[in-house]
């Protein structure tokens, strides 16, 4: 039976809905960080934690080629095999320990021993199971964990925070990677726990069910074909005539003279650059998991109604402000993945109601968020959300508020979600002014709005969400 982290924390959000890996917490979710899915992203979370997995890479590297075994034993030894994220797959030992002298000079001895090291070819972890003997997506994917473990922390501090889930302090899971000192430091991590378990929660953005760049789906479909190609140009005995007289080379007559051996593969490599250049462009280009791909049976358009009908469901009013506000939270989650993601909560204040804003990252590489963030007069290096679940109409004060949570670090681009406007061209007037006065791009949603959305999601046609939003910004800017 399931034992997913939201049901075990009550949240009213589920895995479409949240910005993490909905893990299930009584077996482990065969789902591996990817670095390489870290490092092409620009958002400010992923840049931190690939500079720190290129940080720790290198150091390695380093202390490998000055001959320096105790600097590399060091850094090494202080892997442990990450059972924290629920991620991956135990293969009867019990995961969680550390990796052990013997792992730890296995792991340095295969690196010194190949090809791609000794060319200088090898640079980045994203690329060890390409070119590494006995090195897989378990050894990449427990690597770049405890790499970016305080990072991942600080992530699910947030993310606890934002959804209520308790923490509290743990200190035997392992050191944190200190990328000024270039060293690991112990330090306590604030967690939730489950059974006694700490828990560090995933962004979606950076898992996937193998490696971006895998060796074998490299070979097979790169490497083999690129071969087969230049047998067929050059002739010779690989080639044999079909019937018709056209010249054909087989696959399985390329694979015989070139086994899989990943020396060999790095040597094609570095004859053929274009070739790797090509292969990480496509793989860059398939961008995260999707919600279908996360969970095999998830039902995209059932879900975008249930939400439809979940938010006509919650009342008007301060009773239920948070119970709004988290759902509009996980309705614009569900509609901008990937490109909003992280949402932090930046202030709660219990004065006769609660209110939440929110921040989210705009990690978008396309489409409506990309364009606000390339553009000059909005920056929108983040997208700050402000939710009134009032039953009455909205005031200035709610604008001027929105207005003032936006800087040259966030950006100029923000949404006041309300369940309605009683006078919705007046809304817009203010929000007009805010954009010709002072450069402040203001989106005035309600719940109908929300609802469009959802509605186009249900119909098949994602895709309008873009003219949608483009359209409300051009409202406000003629």
């Amino acid at each position: 039976m399931l034992a997913r982290f939201s049901t075990v924390f009550g949240l009213s959000n589920s895995q479409a809905g949240l910005d993490f890996v909905d893990i299930d917490i009584s077996t482990d979710t065969p789902l591996y960080v990817c670095p390489y899915a870290i490092q092409i992203r620009d958002d400010e979370w992923s840049a931190e934690a690939g500079d720190h997995i290129r940080s720790f890479f290198s150091e390695v590297l380093n202390a490998l080629q000055v001959d320096d075994d105790e600097r590399a034993m060091h850094l090494l030894l202080n892997l442990h095999e990450p059972n924290e994220t629920f991620l991956g797959e135990s293969e009867g030992e019990p995961r969680g320990r550390a990796i052990g002298p013997k792992k730890a000079r296995k792991l340095a001895d295969a690196i010194k021993s190949s090809r791609a090291y000794e060319t200088g070819l090898l640079a980045d972890v994203s690329e060890a199971a390409l070119y590494i003997h006995g090195v897989g997506r378990d050894t990449v994917s427990d690597l770049a964990t405890n790499v970016i473990r305080g990072i991942l922390a600080e992530y699910t501090k947030a993310e606890c925070e934002i959804h209520g889930v308790p923490m509290q302090f743990v200190t035997d899971i392992g050191p944190v990677w200190d990328v000024v000192r270039r060293d690991w430091v112990a330090e306590p991590l604030e967690l939730p726990i489950i059974a006694g378990r700490p828990i560090l929660l995933v962004p979606k953005t950076c898992v996937r069910y193998k490696l971006s760049l895998d060796s074998q789906e490299f070979y097979n479909h790169h490497m083999i074909e690129f071969l087969k190609a230049e047998y067929a140009a050059a002739g010779g005995a690989l080639v044999r005539m079909l019937k018709d007289g056209t010249p054909k080379v087989t696959k399985k007559s390329v694979k015989e003279r070139h086994p899989l051996i990943k020396d060999d593969l790095a040597a094609f490599i570095i004859e053929h650059p274009d070739v790797l250049q090509q292969y990480k462009s496509l793989k860059g280009a398939e961008g995260p998991l999707s919600i279908g791909e996360l969970e095999h049976f998830f039902d995209e358009p059932a879900f975008a109604m249930a939400l439809q009908n979940k938010l006509e469901g919650i009342p008007s009013g301060n009773k239920d402000a948070n119970a709004y506000h988290s759902l509009v939270m996980g309705i614009l989650t569900f509609l901008f993945h990937p490109d909003l993601r992280h949402p932090i909560k930046e202030h709660e204040i219990y004065q006769g109601r609660k209110r939440i804003d929110i921040k989210y990252t705009n990690a978008a590489t396309r489409g409506f968020f990309f364009r606000m963030l390339e553009a000059p007069q909005t920056r929108a290096i983040s997208i700050v959300v402000e939710c009134k679940n009032y039953s009455n109409d909205v005031a200035n004060e709610a604008f001027d508020q929105l207005a003032g949570r936006f800087g040259h670090r966030r950006g100029f681009l923000g949404l006041l979600v309300s369940r309605s406007y009683d006078d919705r061209t007046r809304a817009i007037d203010r929000c007009k002014d805010a954009a010709a006065d002072s450069g402040r791009y203001m989106l005035a949603f309600e719940d109908a709005d929300l609802v469009a959305l959802l509605q186009l999601v249900a119909a098949g046609h994602r895709p309008r969400i873009d003219r949608f939003m483009q359209d409300r910004f051009d409202e406000i800017c003629g």
